[in-house]
Formats: C-alpha cells, structure tokens, sequence
C-alpha cells in the first residue's frame, strides 16, 4: 500500500532508478505506519536528533584546555571549535529549510544525520586544529538538516490536539541536550580523552539515521528532474 503524503501530494508512479533513488524518501514499512502509536515515533526519532545537535553546541567547553594541549593551538584558535559550530548552524538553517521544500523533510533529515555522524568521525580523528575546524563547521551543517525539519516533520505527523504537546517535547529535547553538554562532555574527557566527546556521536548518529529512515514519514514524493537546479516546487 502507497504511504499517504502530506499537503496533497500523489503517490509515486514509478520506481527510481539510478542516482533518482538518492532524492527519493522511502515510505515508512506499512505496519509501523498503520500503528496508533506510530506519530510518538515520528516525535521519538526527531528528539534524538534535536537532543544530539543542541548536545554538541556546549560538549566542546571543557573539552579547550585539552585541545589547545593535545594540537599545540592557540586559544583563539581553539575557541572556534565551539563558535564555528553555532555560526555555520545558525547561518544554514534558513537554507536548508528552503532546500527541505524541494527536496523532502524526511530525506534532508536522514541526510543531515549521516552528515552529522561522518563529521563527527573527523572531528574525532582530527590531526591538528584546520581538520578539526573544518569537521565541525560540516557538523554544524549536519546538525542544521535536523534541527530545520523536526517542527515539520511533526506537524505532518501529529494529529491537531497531540500537536502542542509533540512540539513540547522537541523542545524540551533540545534543552536538556544544550544543558546535558558540558556535564557529559567532562564526563567523557575524564574516562577517555577529548576526542570521546566526538566519537560519542557515531552510535547515536547510526541510531537516529536508522529510526529516520524506517519511522519517518516520506513528505515529498518527486524526484529532482535531470539537470535540477534547485529551483523546484513542493508538489
């Protein structure tokens, strides 16, 4: 059975082939989306993700001291490590939400956390602090992917009177991660070394990838024409 799209949009009338099946979002298996619970799914899987993005924002302050050691940088060098994130997170969301439009909320999310997960690897591996600067800025653009689309992608799945409740709890998630950050980030430096407060994404980056792909439902159904630009329209 053809999963029921938002907004009006029809059903898929042909099956992707080649590089199409990259910009197709793949519906949800039909039992998940016939559950009564599966919208709490839809709200589980989009707090992991706004729990994991604003959770890095503040896991890097107490991580400087160790840094600035470990690659010989100057302060101002490693400071950016913790600004280079908010800025290029801040800085994208605008963009990222217009290219969700055209391209699918479920797709840019799931894309956004296997952005996010890869760039964490970087940043954990990092050999000195450009590599480490750079891996957080492509981060911080993995992290916008999920924090542009997890209000919408709620309200497509939340029924109108559940809907303030869901939105809450997004919220919610997202403070507890900015809050969590410097306790969980000294936790990690304590046990392992700075480097952890990296290599902690990866497991819950698979997880969130994972759950976005299997629980998520598909919010666009066309793939970009060959030739796209970017200037398309949400059917």
């Amino acid at each position: 059975m053809t999963e029921q799209l938002s907004s009006g949009a029809a059903a898929y009338t042909a099956s992707p082939t080649g590089w199409e099946k990259l910009w197709r979002e793949p519906a949800r298996p039909d039992w998940i989306r016939r559950r009564p619970g599966a919208p709490w799914l839809v709200v589980a899987t989009v707090c992991i993700g706004a729990f994991m993005g604003q959770l890095d924002a503040s896991i890097v302050t107490l991580a400087v001291p160790a840094i600035r050691s470990d690659m010989n940088a100057s302060l101002a060098q490693v400071e950016w490590v913790a600004l280079i994130y908010l800025l290029v997170l801040v800085g994208s969301i605008s963009a990222v939400g217009r290219l969700a439009d055209m391209v699918g909320r479920k797709l840019l999310y799931t894309y956004g956390f296997a952005l996010f997960t890869l760039a964490s690897l970087g940043c954990a591996l990092a050999p000195d602090i450009t590599w480490l600067l750079v891996a957080r800025a492509v981060q911080a653009v993995g992290a916008a992917m999920l924090q542009a689309n997890s209000v919408a992608l709620i309200r497509t799945s939340m029924p109108a009177g559940q809907l303030g409740k869901a939105i809450g709890l997004q919220g919610a998630a997202q403070a507890i991660g900015l809050a969590m950050g410097p306790s969980v980030g000294g936790l990690l430096i304590g046990l392992g070394g700075w480097r952890w407060v990296f290599f902690v994404n990866i497991p819950a980056g698979i997880i969130g990838l994972l759950l976005g792909w299997f629980l998520l439902p598909r919010t666009h159904v066309k793939a970009p024409a060959p030739g796209w630009t970017g200037r398309g329209s949400r059917p």
